[in-house]
């Protein structure tokens, strides 16, 4: 079943660290403008950088978004496309896409 665009979605970022340690990735994530104001996004209803437990190294930048359509929308606007993130550098492009858009297929309440 296909997310319908009205619905909410979670987006997952891939990232890792350089080799001599997480801070400045963690930096980055700190600086980014949505990060410390998430209203100023249309539609963003949270974010939070995961860190993996077995791989140090590796992260996940998870945001929550009210709908599939306010993050297409953030996703291919002005903002985003013209104003690359901090986090760029970090990108973990060795899985193949660095990132991938869930909807929401079950929840507990």
């Amino acid at each position: 079943m296909s997310t319908a665009a009205t619905e909410r979605v979670r987006v997952v970022v891939y990232l890792r660290a350089p080799e001599d340690g997480a801070e400045p990735l963690e930096q980055a994530y700190r600086e980014i403008s949505w990060v410390r104001r998430p209203e100023a996004v249309p539609g963003l209803l949270r974010s939070e950088l995961l860190r993996d437990v077995d791989r140090p190294g590796e992260f996940a930048l998870h945001g929550e978004w009210e709908s599939l359509d306010a993050y297409r929308a953030w996703q291919f606007g002005p903002d985003h496309k013209d104003n690359p993130s901090a986090l760029r550098p970090f990108q973990d492009r060795s899985r193949g896409r660095h990132y991938a858009v869930y909807g929401i297929a079950s929840e507990d309440l």
